[in-house]
């Protein structure tokens, strides 16, 4: 870590983002999730400024099997690449995983709803000021991908 990301706290970077007119939808220690509005009463949080290894922006894209049953898991992952890995690795993002994820039946978990394939990008930073673009920027892109 730098010595301006020492003297950054996680509630320094909150105020800086509520400045900014940016709503949190949760916080952590070493995290901070964004909320992102999807109806007026549900919010989703696909966008983290985290602080456990250096300060960073990060987020998650994903496909999902319910839009091409046939496709092959690669092929889905590869979609996400193509259409959001492409402008985050132009702004100096990286891949920092991906996975497949099932979306379960809140009632019965047994019973899987979908299939999400998920690729998360991280940017590392080191001030306040471009958390708070970095997370404007993440909000704006479109992360949901359809093949």
């Amino acid at each position: 870590m730098s010595g301006l990301e020492k003297t950054l706290t996680i509630q320094d970077i909150q105020r800086a983002l509520a400045n900014a007119g940016v709503e949190i939808y949760r916080s952590a220690a070493e995290e901070l999730r964004i909320a992102e509005r999807v109806r007026l009463h549900i919010m989703d949080s696909g966008v983290r400024v985290v602080t456990n290894d250096a300060l960073a922006v990060q987020f998650t894209a994903r496909t999902q099997r319910s839009d091409a049953p046939s496709a092959h898991s690669e092929e889905l992952f590869r979609c996400v690449r193509v259409a959001v890995g492409q402008q985050a690795a132009s702004r100096g993002y990286e891949e920092s995983g991906a996975e497949i994820v099932e979306v379960k039946d809140p009632v019965n978990d047994a019973r899987v709803l979908d299939v999400w394939h998920e690729v998360t990008y991280r940017k590392s930073l080191e001030d306040a000021g471009a958390v708070v673009e970095e997370v404007r920027w993440a909000l704006d892109l479109d992360k949901y991908v359809r093949p």
